[in-house]
């Protein structure tokens, strides 16, 4: 089902922040996991007696999916938004050839992934179909390596949408991919080449980030200077903080133009609000359940700080 954009902005708007610092405080200090569940019941969330943490995680991720589906303002707007979730489950399928993958990892999206377990790429688009042929030709059988072919395949498809909002939405998250990798390689002493195309950094500055003494300084012509410097600032450590500092830096983004309702910003906003939404969701989760609970004010999104 496709809508208009003010309707779909609208709905998006209407259906967005759930989660505030207040509500998340309650959740965090609920006495049981089960009274942490029906709290985000009261708030919007589906609730059911006796679901697990990632039981409830993946069902409200496929709620999520359902109204990008039923209101995207297009086909292409809407099919670059879930490329994530599409992507994910063809990962798996192709990894099940050789590898357990747990069943309940796999997104309710329009997407028969069975078929590419079984080597048939009919319904894949082509970015997708040419990064599973080569996977085949070099008889890869590495899950990291899976991983990234496709993961580079995904931003191409997404960024083929010709959308220029979802465009610089999409080429902000490989450019923070891409520092982070760089981190990464650096801290571990990787040579091998794990950037992924489409962003604006080009791969000249990521691999020099890797070598130079200064990681930070070879950003400053970019917009990623300070969330590079954080990283340096954390020698290296603890990139999980990077990592909810990209979904931050998305989230304010397109926050910026949510008031355009004749754009695509507002949708954009409530997607990349959604992300962060059940991150955080889960995390609050897990330190309930192992009664970790000062833990989860160390790992809040800026999005839910005063």
């Amino acid at each position: 089902m496709i809508t208009t954009k003010v309707y779909a902005n609208l709905l998006a708007i209407q259906s967005g922040s759930r989660l505030n610092a207040e509500r998340l405080r309650r959740v965090v200090e609920a006495k049981s996991l089960d009274d942490a569940f029906k709290m985000l019941g009261d708030y919007g969330y589906a609730y059911s007696e006796g679901c697990t943490v990632d039981g409830f995680i993946v069902g409200e991720t496929n709620r999520l999916i359902e109204f990008i589906e039923d209101n995207a303002a297009s086909d292409k707007f809407g099919n670059a938004l879930l490329a994530r979730f599409v992507y994910n489950n063809a990962k798996l399928a192709y990894k099940s050839r050789f590898h357990s993958v747990p069943s309940d990892g796999y997104y309710r999206v329009a997407f028969d992934a069975v078929k590419i377990a079984d080597g048939d790429y009919s319904d894949a688009d082509k970015f997708m179909r040419e990064a599973l042929e080569s996977l085949d030709e070099a008889q890869e059988r590495d899950p990291q390596k899976i991983d990234l072919t496709l993961t580079r395949a995904m931003y191409k498809s997404v960024l083929s949408c010709g959308i220029p909002n979802v465009k610089k939405f999409f080429r902000a998250e490989i450019d923070m991919k891409n520092i982070l990798s760089a981190a990464r390689m650096r801290r571990l002493g990787m040579d091998e080449d794990e950037f992924i195309e489409g962003g604006r950094v080009s791969k000249d500055v990521l691999r020099r980030s890797v070598t130079e003494d200064g990681f930070a300084d070879c950003y400053d012509k970019t917009p990623y200077f300070e969330y590079a410097e954080n990283i340096e600032n954390g020698e290296f450590g603890e990139l999980w903080r990077a990592e909810r500092e990209a979904d931050d830096y998305l989230f304010f983004m397109t926050y910026a133009d949510v008031a355009n309702i004749n754009s695509y910003e507002p949708f954009l906003n409530y997607y990349a609000e959604a992300l962060v939404e059940l991150k955080t969701a889960k995390i609050a989760l897990v330190c309930v359940k192992t009664d970790a609970r000062e833990t989860f004010y160390k790992r809040l999104s800026a999005v839910y700080k005063d």
